[in-house]
């Protein structure tokens, strides 16, 4: 199995709340992101559609493994 089906994921502080916890994070304060954690490249960070405003690239989705 390659890292491309089961990539590692890491914690990450969501941009958004600043580890407050938003609706975005489900009110974690922190996000799941592939490794290693790199902010999203059409915001730098600030958040918008890409990155599901959290700020972050590679954020693990609902259903992934």
């Amino acid at each position: 199995m390659t890292d491309q089906e089961h990539p590692r994921y890491e914690k990450a502080r969501c941009c958004h709340c600043e580890g407050a916890g938003c609706i975005y994070c489900d009110k974690t304060g922190y996000v799941l992101v592939k490794a290693p954690s790199c902010l999203c490249r059409h915001c730098g960070g600030a958040g918008c559609i890409y990155c599901g405003f959290t700020g972050w690239a590679g954020l693990k989705g609902k259903y992934d493994e």
